[in-house]
């Protein structure tokens, strides 16, 4: 705030100098504060439009759950023997019965050194080389991984050396681990005389994700000669060979059969034998089949209509509280009082457009066929245009093969459906570019950016008006006191005059 020149104004007139600068100051503002009352009006409605982009979002998300057929219809799937697998189904998948039977899991190749009294037992140094490649089905061929010009391309080249300080078990383990290669190495302690053993194991299961080593002394592994003796666990044979560590376990593909079918697959979760289907098998039933089956799923399909409903209502009654404009009542004789105020959107034509297209559009048929309303399966409108599902009506609906149900959400490729209009219509309105919010809120933004520069502008303004105020007040100050004092010296010199000629 500007200041005058004097620092206590008003003592030589004796007027409330400070006072009379308050209250003029007070009125000067005034054009400010209506225009800071008006620029929280619009910050108000910039931040409504932010809850209502949200909750349009929520709807449209819901909407697209049910945009189009596939999208629309939901299934469960079943094994008879879970032991034996588990299933998932999805959106694409068909109502079907197989006949499962599980002759061979997918496992991952794994192998592992001598023992070793300690986790920090020196080995040899030199260069790890580790080959990722694919198995034959005999074992008797091992092919490494290349691109067209023959250079490999899941080959991975470790450096072992008390340099590097990683010479020891332990530091093999870690640095196989920091590598990158398709392999993971882990230590394992027996309890035994030498304890400590390395396992070295695909990443991935299949024969397609088997693995060579060499060039370290002590740590040399190839697929293709290893062959257990006769008779013996071939966890525990000798290696033959080159080979300096004993496999654990070779690497194969799952091995199933639907409805007689043969499949084979890398992994144990396979997605590509059934449209739709995740199949994650768990042990084998040779020579024995379990059934498979893949149905409708009407709770999830209703499961998902109420989750557009919902999102529906919720932002209906969104638009409803922001769109609000009751003025304030009073009842009178009593001391009671109720106050309703505008919703920040009061008035707003856009979101008022908004809300109605809305309602259009669920309301609104589609096709003429036996279902052409969401009344036709069990949906009604209310009167504040909330939706609702009676769900005894809405299962027969879809228990009905007459009654095109997805076809009323998500049209019949001719027609659009309900939630695929309105998922197409909250795509206009949210386009970052030409929908109506981005428009509707760059307009409030630009308004919002209009007053505060005028505000900065009245504020400069106030400071000179002030400081002018302060300055014809001092002077006055200043005249006044000098009036009185002269007004002082003549009533002295009169009174003076008056006594000599007394």
């Amino acid at each position: 705030m500007a200041t005058g020149s004097l620092t206590s104004a008003g003592l030589g007139s004796g007027i409330d100098v400070e006072s009379l600068v308050t209250k003029l100051m007070a009125l000067e503002r005034r054009p400010i504060s209506t225009l800071q009352s008006r620029e929280a009006s619009y910050k108000s409605q910039l931040s409504a439009y932010g809850v209502l982009k949200g909750s349009l979002s929520s709807l449209q998300t819901a909407a697209q759950a049910l945009d189009t057929k596939s999208e629309f219809a939901a299934f469960k799937a079943n094994v008879a023997d879970t032991a034996i697998a588990s299933v998932a189904a999805s959106t694409g998948a068909n109502p079907a019965n197989y006949d499962l039977t599980v002759t061979q899991l997918a496992s991952a190749e794994k192998v592992r050194t001598a023992g070793y009294s300690l986790s920090t037992s020196p080995i040899a140094s030199g260069t790890l080389t580790i080959k990722i490649g694919q198995l034959s089905t005999d074992g008797s061929a091992f092919t490494e991984y290349t691109d067209a010009s023959g250079n490999p391309t899941k080959t991975v080249s470790i450096d072992i050396s008390a340099v590097k300080g990683n010479n020891t078990l332990a530091g093999l383990r870690d640095a196989i681990n920091a590598s990158g290669a398709g392999v993971t190495a882990s230590l394992v302690n027996d309890g035994g005389t030498s304890p400590y053993k390395l396992v070295i194991a695909s990443k991935e299961t299949g024969a397609a994700n088997s693995f060579e080593l060499s060039g370290l002394a002590g740590f040399n592994y190839s697929p293709t000669s290893y062959i257990p003796a006769s008779g013996t666990d071939p966890r525990e044979a000798t290696p033959t060979g080159a080979n300096n560590l004993m496999s654990l376990q070779r690497p194969a593909d799952a091995k199933f059969s639907l409805d007689g079918i043969d499949i084979t697959s890398a992994s144990n979760v396979v997605t590509s034998a059934i449209q739709g289907v995740t199949l994650s098998l768990n042990k084998t039933n040779i020579g024995s089949t379990t059934k498979l089956s893949v149905e409708t799923d009407s709770q999830a399909m209703q499961d998902k209509v109420n989750a557009f409903i919902k999102a529906y209502n919720d932002t209906i009654g969104l638009i409803k509280s922001q769109t609000k404009a009751n003025p304030s009542t009073k009842v009178l004789g009593s001391t009671d009082s109720t106050t309703r105020t505008d919703g920040p959107l009061a008035g707003d034509t856009t979101a008022r457009t908004i809300q109605s297209q809305l309602r259009s559009i669920v309301g609104g048929q589609v096709g003429s066929g036996s279902v052409s309303r969401l009344s036709d399966v069990g949906i009604s409108i209310a009167v504040d245009g909330t939706l609702s599902l009676d769900s005894t009506k809405f299962q027969a609906a879809l228990k009905n093969p007459d009654k095109d149900v997805a076809g009323l959400f998500a049209g019949d490729g001719t027609i659009s459906g309900i939630a695929d209009q309105i998922s197409t219509r909250i795509s206009e309105y949210l386009d970052g570019t030409t929908g109506v919010i981005t428009a509707r809120t760059e307009g409030i933004q630009k308004t919002i950016t209009s007053m505060d520069k005028r505000i900065e502008s009245l504020n400069l303004r106030m400071d000179t008006i002030e400081a002018r105020y302060r300055k014809q007040f001092n002077a006055m100050d200043s005249t006044i006191a000098s009036m009185n004092s002269t007004s002082s010296y003549l009533t002295q010199q009169l009174n003076s005059l008056m006594t000599s000629y007394a």
